[in-house]
């Protein structure tokens, strides 16, 4: 294995992180910082890789299955205990014998229970008769809704249509009980040939069909009368006092809002609980207080959202000017509100009497509409305007519905009052579901019991950030026209929150994990919880960062359809380009890049005109010399690079206007500014993209917030990353005193441009190590890199206008000198100044492309030229490794225990004298899934020769149409009798199926299976690893078998069933290993594998693997997912390899061991933080070394 790798630096190095963010991957970065703060070179990078929390097609939440499952267990358990209940009670009233009562009541000749239901209205019903009734109601007791709000929900609308319709039919019809009607009524019955009165009772529902639903309350009915009626008849057993034992079990309901109850071993629920009120975070500014955040329902949240929108809205003129609402216009629009439900942008307008001319900076104008061809036109502006500004701009909408219902009351009321109680509403109606734990908490709120009815059908949901205490106290300040953080200011709060108590070396705590529960959005929660994995693991080994920069992807602010509507946009914009490419390809241009096809839009944009000069520019002539693409607003100011900010102009043009604005180029010449202002509102239609170019002021504060937005990623979660590491990480200080900042929230925008300018290569998207390179991008954007941007494209952009005038002259942003072109050789400034955006370091490109390869440490050494250009120091060579794409352990014990599908275990365990052995499961199949085998017989059909006219017919109908089951009983397959007629509908018959390892379902009192199930798919948890006489053996460890006494001891043995599969021994095991464990083995004397592109190529170190299931003894599968040299794929006898390692994984980092030849050392495995000691030696035997995932330190043996 070589000598052992350096796990630390020799010395102590200053650093940065860089960290780029998406739903399924962490791209990570270190660099070395010098002394000025500024990285100086790569130390590590890698790539974490875990899938999104989401259901890949639906993006349904991962546990949501879970849960319906769940859901579905409980309702199971609570019916089979209210169904006991009822047995027991109806035993100690005498009615039945319980035992005796079930043996008859799963007799093949039981009554029919419609029939007794109908009976029991015109006769004395027996003991077992009236029981069997009574059981059956309480089975199928009708619907309930415990929530007014959930009948106009999905599915319960068409739930309330059917018991609607169903409640007047038996009004109509005159039927005394539901039951009475189901045995009577047509609807009900369906035909049949072979029953002996023609029909069939079909009272049950189908799938996704309710119309046989009955409401509860009519059952209730139901029993009341089947009560009377017996008495009435003599029966003596029903008496009152059962009637009303009985209706309190089969009435019984568990309130939604308590929870789930009680375990199985009879323990309260952890779940258990009084509403949601408890599960609710705390908020930001009132954390230490215990103060709760607010719902967003109630008045306080409401009227402080409202507050928040008007004082940060802009109304911003076409000149580019700028203003916020006036205190007048504040005090306006918070009247209208309080008697709306909701105002929209245009009742703004019309309100306080706004010009045209002045827009909202919120909405987007676009002048282009998709027309009847979904081809974009455009539309008179006073339209567009109407148009956009429909749109809502402030609500009180909950408010405004309480106030709709109970609006009498309140006004009986003080105004502090009004408020207080329309918040402990919003609270309530978010907090508890049940209507009648509603109702309780309303009642207790004062309202009487009409006014709280009418508030239950309302259905608000989430939370603020903040608690109704803290707003309370902000809400003043805000109400003057200050803006949040410094209203937060005057209410004595800490806008930022910074932690002023002890902060952390790593990120770990109760903080931290409160912190990351508080998201609710499951694939954010992950990468999040997998990022500080990952800031936690570079910490331990290179010590506390001086600096953390994150980016994050803009995926990771968008919900599932948001995302899949962004990748549909994504694809068209490519259709469009690639469109775009063919179209100059047609004109001459072979080979157009990206900056070409960017020239053909804006061409088609602008109509062939230049909007600085109005001449036309000749399609013919767009991608010869004289042509530029000019950023409107300055980039050395703005840093905007967006589509918006970018015209077709002259060469000549662009020289002129130099490193200024179109205002500031010509706006002192009012016939040339009035002729441009003309073209921009005829060819220009994007509204954005116009007011960037008539901006005519452009203030210091316009331009602060332009760099602002397009620097910083202000997106809500990524200042929940930003505050948690800000907050609570503990970072080595920076050498320089005026530099305070040190976590970077960067916008993706601006690394997308370093990107391009740097020349970096293209992303290869194959491969997950893409993600590496951009976090090593993220971590160069430093307060000093902008710094140079910012100069570099500031020179550059007055680089025309100084050949043009060599008079021009423009002060150095940092030494405050004077430049003049006059001063400088062209070859003087490009070398100062630069075309290029400076590289963060010398060779910068170069090191990356190495850091990047496959190899990185053989290509230094093979080319000592480059291994001298990156000047590295030893300690940081012998450290140098390929980028590893570690990826999140799955150790979960979650899931179905076994498959959906029970099936008969009358052979499993022998073959009786249909099989030869064991191993067989039977199950019902639908005849349209039968197949012919080879043979011209139905494959795995189970005992032909119980009805060989049944299985000929069938046979018989599949060779007619070439065994295609679905043609061939696409029409109803009658039973053939044996005189020729037709008997009843054949749907499913018996096939038989090869069980090697299942699962026994509802066992008896025994302990025996009354049926097997096969483990579900993706079942697997683990591999338990033994090895005996020098060979290893793999033991399969599914979810079923977690729920044992005793796991499983037999390894797996190919092509044999489960009853000869090899016992283990305790002493033998080694280890478990689950899925995407990192495992590696060691060959000396090498091994051929199948590389990714195809070539074979023979290994003699070490090879790191993820582990996929091992399902066969002495052969081992391994399918690495990305190693240091590609993808293999190779199957290898496990006793050719002399050492296996599942490996500590450090984010992709390798501890290699020195190990004894005669020792074997076992270290299990344990996860997150420690130091681990060696559990024994075992003579003669290869090291093993478990993985240990994510973080800690392994005392290996000497």
């Amino acid at each position: 294995m070589g000598e052992m790798s350096k796990t630390n630096m020799d010395r102590h190095r200053s650093y940065r992180i860089g960290l780029d963010i998406g739903i399924a991957s962490v791209g990570w970065a270190v660099l070395e910082n010098n002394s000025q703060d500024e990285p100086i070179r790569i130390l590590d990078l890698g790539v974490r890789i875990f899938e999104a929390a989401e259901v890949p097609k639906t993006g349904a939440a991962l546990a949501a299955e879970r849960r319906d499952a769940r859901t579905a267990r409980r309702r199971i358990r609570r019916r089979r205990h209210r169904l006991e209940r009822i047995k027991w009670l109806f035993e100690r009233e005498g009615l039945i014998q319980i035992d005796s009562f079930m043996e008859r009541y799963h007799s093949p000749n039981l009554p029919d229970v419609y029939e007794l239901r109908y009976e029991g209205l015109e006769r004395k019903l027996s003991k077992e008769e009236f029981a069997q009734v009574l059981l059956h109601i309480a089975k199928h007791r009708g619907f309930r809704s415990t929530r007014k709000a959930e009948l106009k929900e999905g599915d319960n609308g068409k739930v309330l249509k059917a018991t609607e319709e169903n409640r007047k039919r038996m009004e109509e019809h005159g039927y005394r009980t539901v039951g009475e009607m189901i045995y009577k009524d047509a609807y009900f019955h369906t035909e049949c040939a072979w029953a002996d009165n023609g029909y069939l009772l079909t009272p049950r529902n189908k799938a996704d069909d309710y119309s046989h639903t009955m409401l509860r309350a009519l059952l209730e009915e139901e029993v009341h009368i089947l009560f009377d009626s017996q008495r009435k008849f003599g029966n003596e057993k029903a008496t009152e006092k059962l009637e009303q034992e009985y209706l309190e079990i089969m009435l019984s309901q568990r309130s939604f809002d308590m929870g789930p109850g009680q375990q199985a071993d009879g323990t309260p629920s952890p779940y258990a609980m009084e509403g949601f009120g408890n599960k609710v975070g705390y908020c930001t500014l009132e954390r230490e207080s215990g103060e709760r955040r607010a719902a967003k329902a109630t008045y306080t949240a409401e009227l402080f959202v409202a507050l928040q929108k008007i004082t940060h809205m802009k109304l911003v003129h076409m000149d580019g000017t700028s203003r916020f609402f006036t205190e007048e216009e504040r005090n306006i629009l918070l009247e209208m509100l309080s008697s709306k439900k909701e105002i929209k942008y245009v009742a703004v307008r019309k309100k306080l009497n706004l010009p045209l001319e002045e827009k909202f900076n919120t909405l987007n104008y676009n002048m282009k509409r998709k027309g009847k061809d979904n081809e974009e036109e455009g539309m008179d502006e006073a339209a567009i305007i109407a148009a956009t500004e429909k749109a809502t701009f402030i609500s009180m909408s909950n408010c405004y519905e309480y106030r709709k219902r109970i609006g009498e009351y309140l006004e009986t009321l003080p105004e502090e009052e009004q408020q207080d109680l329309l918040d402990e509403i919003g609270t309530i109606l978010t907090c508890y579901k049940n209507d009648d734990s509603r109702m309780n908490r309303l009642t207790e709120a004062g309202l009487s019991k009409e006014l709280a009815d009418s508030l239950l059908e309302l259905t608000p949901a989430k939370f603020q950030h903040l608690s109704i205490k803290a707003m309370k106290k902000i809400m003043p300040y805000m109400k003057e026209g200050m803006v949040y953080d410094k209203a937060c200011e005057a209410a004595g709060y800490d806008f930022k929150n910074d932690n002023h108590g002890k902060k952390m070396k790593l990120l770990k705590g109760e903080n931290i994990t409160e912190i990351i529960n508080e998201i609710t959005n499951p694939v954010v929660k992950r990468s999040v919880s997998q990022t500080v994995k990952v800031i936690n693991a570079i910490i331990l080994k290179y010590g506390s960062p001086q600096a953390v920069s994150i980016e994050l992807a803009r995926e990771m602010s968008k919900n599932f359809e948001e995302r899949k509507k962004a990748e549909k946009q994504i694809e068209e914009n490519r259709k469009k380009n690639e469109m775009a490419k063919k179209e100059i390809q047609e004109l001459g241009k072979l080979s157009p890049n990206g900056q070409d096809i960017l020239k053909y839009r804006l061409w088609h944009d602008q109509q062939g005109i230049c909007l600085y000069t109005g001449k036309k520019i000749p399609l013919e002539e767009l991608f010869q010399p004289g042509y530029d693409i000019d950023h409107i607003l300055p980039y050395s100011i703005t840093f905007d690079d967006s589509y918006r900010n970018k015209v077709l102009v002259t060469s000549q043009a662009n020289r002129e206007k130099g490193n200024r604005t179109p205002y500031e180029y010509f706006g002192q010449d009012e016939v040339h500014w009035s002729a441009y202002e003309a073209r921009v509102n005829h060819f220009i239609k994007d509204y954005k993209k116009r007011r960037n170019l008539l901006k005519q002021g452009f203030t210091k504060e316009d331009r602060r917030e332009f760099k602002e937005r397009n620097l910083n990623d202000t997106k809500y979660i990524t200042r929940v990353i930003y505050n948690m590491i800000r907050q609570n990480l503990e970072m080595e200080p920076l050498n320089r005193e005026d530099r305070k900042k040190q976590v970077f929230a960067v916008n993706g925008s601006i690394t997308a441009y370093l990107r391009k300018r740097w020349g970096l290569m293209q992303k290869d998207r194959s491969t997950d190590t893409h993600h590496a390179m951009d976090a090593v991008v993220v971590a160069c954007c430093t307060d000093g890199m902008i710094q140079k941007i910012s100069r570099s494209t500031q020179y550059r952009e007055v680089l025309y206008k100084g050949q043009s005038h060599p008079d021009y002259e423009i002060v150095d942003v940092e030494t405050g000198e004077i430049i003049s072109l006059e001063d400088l050789s062209r070859e003087e400034w490009d070398e100062r100044y630069g075309a290029q955006v400076p590289p963060p370091w010398e060779h910068f490109k170069e090191e990356l492309e190495v850091r990047m390869g496959s190899d990185p440490k053989n290509d230094l050494d093979a080319h000592p030229d480059m291994y001298q250009l990156f000047r590295y120091p030893e300690d940081v060579y012998n450290n140098i490794r390929p980028i590893f794409v570690s990826r999140m352990p799955n150790h979960k014990v979650t899931g179905a225990a076994h498959a959906d599908t029970i099936r008969s275990p009358r052979h499993y365990k022998d073959g009786g004298e249909i099989f030869a052995d064991g191993g067989y499961v039977l199950s019902r199949t639908n005849i349209e899934d039968l197949k012919l085998d080879k043979d011209g017989e139905i494959k795995d059909y189970y005992n032909k020769d119980s009805d060989r006219l049944l299985y000929e017919a069938l046979r018989a109908r599949l060779a007619e149409y070439d065994g295609d089951g679905k043609k061939a009983f696409a029409e109803e397959f009658y039973k053939p009798k044996a005189d020729g007629t037709q008997g009843p509908i054949v749907k499913k018959v018996k096939t038989y199926k090869k069980m090697s390892l299942g699962v026994e379902i509802n066992k008896d009192e025994a302990g025996v299976g009354r049926g097997i199930a096969e483990n579900a798919n993706g079942g697997m948890i683990r591999v338990d690893i033994f090895r005996e006489n020098g060979k290893y053996y793999f033991v399969p460890i599914y979810i079923a078998d977690a729920l044992k006494k005793r796991l499983p001891n037999k390894a797996a043995m190919q092509n044999k069933p489960y009853s000869e599969w090899k016992e283990m021994k305790d002493e033998n095991f080694l280890f478990s290993l689950y899925s995407r464990d990192l495992i590696g083995f060691k060959n000396p004397k090498g091994k051929k594998v199948k590389c990714k592109d195809g070539k074979e190529i023979v290994l003699t170190k070490e090879i790191g693997n993820y582990s996929k299931y091992i399902r066969y003894v002495e052969m081992i599968e391994i399918i690495p997912y990305q190693e240091i040299i590609g993808n293999y794929s190779y199957r290898s006898g496990s006793t050719w390899y002399k050492i296996i390692i599942p490996y500590q994984e450090i984010i992709g980092n390798y501890s290699h061991w020195h190990i004894p030849r005669l020792h074997h050392t076992i270290i299990p495995y344990q996860e997150i933080i420690g130091n681990y000691s060696n559990a024994g030696a075992i003579e003669y035997w290869p090291s093993i070394i478990p993985y240990q995932e994510i973080i800690g330190n392994y005392s290996g043996s000497e």
